[in-house]
């Protein structure tokens, strides 16, 4: 018997102290259905990941490795009290509990049983088959502090792992020579990755439950998204954007989930717990694809003339801009409102002159990593394939690598520039006329 049962909560990138709005969340959606009267306790770790939040932020490597020993300990004050515990991590907090379990399979004999110790995941990046720090394994990108760490380990204790489908981040496409899947699921990662929160308790008890191999403590989930998070912008435009979308979806949606591997799916449906690297091309029959693509058409065509008369019924109306509902989370907190006197001009000038080309130190990391990192790693495939007498593989292959770092380096550029045009704004606006 335990004297409790601790339910030890932590927040994603960019959110190092868990908000009680979003401990309730977490604790109703993920934690109230599987724990028995759980004791929910909030953990501070740093999750930061330069340069998304920041250019003065720690790297991400830094960042998961304190957060390492944070969780470590805290896991021990609860065994050691008698309690139970149950481990909630989401995005970076999931791969430090990912590499926890690591840590505590080490201890051999030493560790908790299994009988006193889960861990439940949402938005792993360590997802075995699908994490995007999995799909890539053997990748270090020094210049930002980012290794790619490999797969959560088929570990003896019971643990529970949700996926939001096109998440770029824990459902990165197998086949990323799909330059449309690619670009898929960067913006899912913009779209999708930062909405599990906002889940429903129909959509969790309603996710699908993904095939493992052989005997395993692990349970995999996956939850369908609506809509492709790369027509996103189409949508937003108004009146003939929703349509237009609904038109070109079914055929795209084909095309996109081919990088998954089946057309009919945006995840591989591979077994969940056996890691799984980048492909070349997913073995799928022309027939099946032109099928896919006849029926799309006939669907996509349906689903214009169900939108278009609601969108043509429905005025426009001119939002106030706004930056992206992920920048916000990013931010540092804004500057007090401040009088314009001169000084105050002055400082915040300099201020945001220094915020504007403090850009520059991670577009030069980005490019180092793409002109000595990236053709390294891309020469131990070549070596490797060629070795290995796969000529095709070795020429194949170090292009699907290249080709999808590169959708995810342009998506980390593009967020640390929104990042900072959004603080320059901030700053600003500071101001009180």
């Amino acid at each position: 018997m335990f004297n409790q049962n601790t339910a030890i909560i932590m927040g994603g990138t960019g959110s190092p102290i868990p908000t009680p709005s979003y401990v309730n969340a977490i604790t109703t959606l993920f934690i109230d259905p599987v724990v028995s009267n759980p004791v929910v306790k909030a953990l501070v770790t740093p999750e930061e990941l330069y340069p998304i939040t920041g250019v003065k932020s720690l790297p991400f490597q830094t960042s998961v490795q304190l957060g390492l020993q944070i969780l470590d300990g805290a896991i021990w004050e609860q065994i050691n009290a008698g309690n139970h515990v149950t481990v909630f991590g989401y995005s970076q907090s999931a791969v430090i509990a990912s590499l926890e379990m690591q840590h505590l399979i080490s201890l051999g004999p030493n560790a908790p049983s299994p009988s006193q110790l889960n861990f439940i995941l949402i938005g792993n990046e360590m997802n075995p088959n699908g994490g995007i720090l999995a799909r890539i394994p053997g990748l270090n990108v020094t210049t930002l502090g980012l290794p790619f760490y490999g797969a959560t380990p088929d570990n003896p204790y019971p643990t529970t792992t949700y996926t939001l489908e096109y998440d770029g981040f824990a459902d990165f496409p197998r086949y990323p020579l799909n330059v449309l899947s690619d670009i898929n699921a960067v913006f899912g990662i913009l779209t999708v990755h930062t909405t599990y929160a906002d889940l429903t308790p129909a959509q969790i008890a309603s996710a699908t439950q993904l095939p493992t191999q052989g005997t395993t403590s692990n349970t995999y989930y996956i939850i369908e998204t609506e809509h492709l998070p790369l027509l996103a912008p189409l949508r937003a435009i108004p009146v003939i954007g929703p349509p237009l979308a609904a038109l070109v979806e079914p055929n795209l949606e084909v095309i996109v989930n081919l990088g998954y591997g089946d057309p009919r799916f945006g995840y591989s449906t591979s077994p969940a717990n056996v890691p799984t690297p980048f492909g070349l091309f997913p073995d799928v029959p022309a027939s099946v694809v032109a099928d896919a693509l006849v029926a799309g058409t006939q669907q996509g065509v349906n689903d214009f003339m169900v939108e278009l008369p609601a969108a043509l019924n429905t005025l426009p109306q001119t939002p106030m801009p706004a930056f992206p509902p992920y920048v916000p989370t990013l931010l540092p907190p804004p500057p007090p409102p401040q009088p314009a006197t001169l000084i105050n001009i002055a400082d915040t000038f300099a201020s945001v002159v220094s915020t504007g080309y403090s850009i520059l130190l991670p577009t030069a990391d980005l490019g180092l990593a793409f002109v000595t990192i990236l053709p390294a790693y891309d020469l131990t495939l070549f070596v490797n394939q060629l070795a290995a007498g796969n000529l095709r593989a070795a020429i194949e292959l170090p292009l699907a690598a290249t080709i999808g770092l590169a959708a995810l380096g342009g998506m980390i550029e593009f967020i640390a520039i929104v990042v900072t045009l959004a603080d320059i704004t901030q700053q600003l606006q500071s101001f009180s006329i």
